[in-house]
């Protein structure tokens, strides 16, 4: 099986590369981030009701074609997000809604991200800032704007309208 890059799978992409469930195919989290996986991945039909695994805090399934693609693409991750298109802005949305934030002061930042994941950002034109271990994005309404579109759980956050 062929698997092609869609904007669909770089959000899945996003959520799943700092959030690795150990077995399968899968993330570990909040009920959150767990339903907009599933939900996701559904939708993707890369994922069937009845096969989908989970423990307490982690829900995967199995599907070596598609592990292999996600992998593949998180080791050229540099290459595949390097341009402003849906396909970065979905990848973005995936890694804010998995690892990222807006403070009660507006603003946005990254528990975890990667030397990779910063140079994406940079790269995209969002200047990132590393302080106290999360890296911040110096102009978050920009930010926020370019990856609204695509992200799940942040798509109704009031800070966010705030913000933009």
């Amino acid at each position: 099986m062929k698997v092609k890059l869609t904007p669909e799978l770089s959000y899945i992409i996003g959520l799943w590369k700092e959030r690795r469930a150990p077995s399968g195919l899968g993330v570990s989290g909040s009920e959150e981030i767990l339903a907009a996986f599933t939900d996701v991945c559904m939708k993707a039909k890369i994922a069937e009701a009845g096969k989908i695994l989970g423990g307490e805090d982690t829900i995967y399934f199995y599907n070596t074609a598609y592990r292999r693609f996600f992998q593949k693409t998180v080791e050229e991750e540099g290459e595949r997000f390097k341009y402003k298109n849906e396909y970065s802005a979905s990848f973005l949305a995936g890694l804010f809604d998995s690892m990222g934030g807006i403070g009660a002061d507006g603003t946005v930042y990254f528990r975890k991200c990667s030397k990779a994941d910063e140079m994406v950002v940079y790269r995209l034109g969002f200047k990132p800032l590393w302080k106290n271990g999360k890296m911040y994005i110096i102009k978050p309404a920009k930010f926020l704007a370019y990856i609204k579109p695509f992200t799940k759980l942040f798509a109704d956050n009031d800070v966010m309208e705030k913000i933009l």
